[in-house]
């Protein structure tokens, strides 16, 4: 366990590190959506949480929905759906709307996190992938449920929405690449549900590599090339 303060210097040098090298990331999230787009061919593709639109701009999909309520930043004009997340399911509730591919990057807010996800499941296509942000948090200041001040990074506690999920499914995959803040993959398969569930973040930390199912970027290449 470690103190605010030592969290704090922690972040502050990787940050340095990062704008040493000039980048954060090898690959991002974006790159990781594409690829499944790529493999798949898939062509719908929905995303919960668009905020400035960085993401969705650069998702090569045939077909592009953006949910967003515009609380944080103003709407881009990807968003077609200013609305809650929420509310854009109740609307397409009872309709047969299905998405190949489903990114959620709404509230990061463990109990909105997990209901967008069984949301989500209920709109995908037969062969169809959730990709999930912000699912392995380094610190644990940057996972509380506000918004941190002395650091400028918040992936708020959505890894306990992904470790409650890998408890429950057996019919599904689910692996984190740890690129990212850990960016999660859903797809129909199989795994064998965890029992180890805890929503304790010194307890998560030791053991992330199992919770989550954390694969490097070269397993994600492997896997879905």
């Amino acid at each position: 366990m470690k103190t605010e303060q030592q969290e704090i210097h922690e972040y502050q040098l990787w940050r340095k590190n990062c704008k040493e090298r000039g980048y954060f990331w090898k690959i991002e999230r974006t790159d990781i959506i594409n690829q499944l787009i790529k493999k798949y061919k898939y062509i719908n593709y929905l995303e919960i949480g668009v905020n400035d639109g960085t993401n969705i701009r650069k998702v090569l999909c045939e077909h592009k929905d953006g949910v967003d309520p515009g609380i944080e930043t103003i709407n881009p004009s990807e968003v077609n759906y200013p609305i809650d997340s929420n509310s854009f399911f109740d609307l397409i509730r009872g309709h047969d709307i299905k998405y190949d591919i489903i990114f959620v990057d709404g509230l990061h807010h463990d109990d909105q996190v997990y209901i967008d996800i069984k949301n989500a499941m209920n709109h995908l296509s037969e062969n169809g992938t959730i990709v999930c942000h912000d699912m392995n948090p380094q610190w644990e200041i940057v996972q509380r449920k506000q918004v941190p001040t002395n650091v400028s990074c918040w992936n708020g506690d959505c890894w306990k929405a992904w470790v409650k999920l890998r408890g429950e499914l057996s019919n599904y995959s689910m692996e984190v690449v740890d690129t990212d803040h850990g960016v999660g993959i859903i797809r129909p398969g199989k795994q064998i549900p965890i029992t180890e569930i805890t929503d304790n973040f010194w307890e998560f930390s030791k053991n992330r590599v199992h919770l989550l199912n954390l694969i490097s970027i070269d397993q994600f290449f492997e896997k879905y090339d």
